[in-house]
């Protein structure tokens, strides 16, 4: 069943879109569902990414609402074959949008500005068990995936490390706010 989409327009992120898109990221990448992700999901994630690389930082306006997005941004390497490399690192629609097509037109439009800027490989990764991510870029032409195994290991916390937390807690802003 494919969902109805309202006027949907696909463009670069701008300053007003950093928070609805940091609370989408946030409903879609939990550490529930993803409890050994090697990046979290924060508000760095988003205004690091747009403002070194805002060209690569898109989303999806749905009848005036961010409904997905996209943050990339290209890495260069001169020792290697390619020199010029896309890094497609966070990718995320809204569950209302999800299955409409709204994820591929993200990703068309962050290939042709890769194209433009003269990128000739994009690389993305997710967790092994995450199929329909793996799906999802296998079918817009990725090549099948090869492993690489990301080891986690999970401290104890000291009761040092208790105290410096509760001291660096008092200090912080309330976490959660853009």
């Amino acid at each position: 069943m494919k969902r109805k989409q309202g006027k949907t327009t696909i463009r670069q992120m701008e300053i007003d879109d950093i928070s609805a898109v940091y609370h989408l990221g946030e409903k879609l990448f939990t550490s529930e569902e993803l409890p050994i992700l090697y990046r979290t999901w924060d508000p760095y994630e988003v205004t690091d990414y747009f403002s070194s690389d805002p060209d690569y930082c898109l989303v999806a306006e749905v009848d005036g609402k961010v409904g997905g997005f996209i943050l990339a941004n290209t890495i260069i390497k001169e020792a290697t074959a390619w020199k010029r490399y896309g890094y497609l690192s966070w990718i995320g629609v809204d569950e209302a949008f999800q299955r409409t097509g709204l994820g591929l037109r993200l990703y068309r439009e962050l290939e042709e500005r890769f194209r433009k800027e003269g990128v000739r490989m994009i690389i993305a990764d997710t967790e092994t068990e995450n199929e329909e991510a793996i799906a999802f870029f296998k079918t817009i032409g990725f090549s099948p995936a090869r492993r690489h195994v990301w080891l986690a290991k999970n401290l104890r916390r000291s009761a040092n490390t208790d105290s410096r937390k509760a001291r660096e807690s008092r200090n912080k802003p309330e976490s959660g706010k853009i």
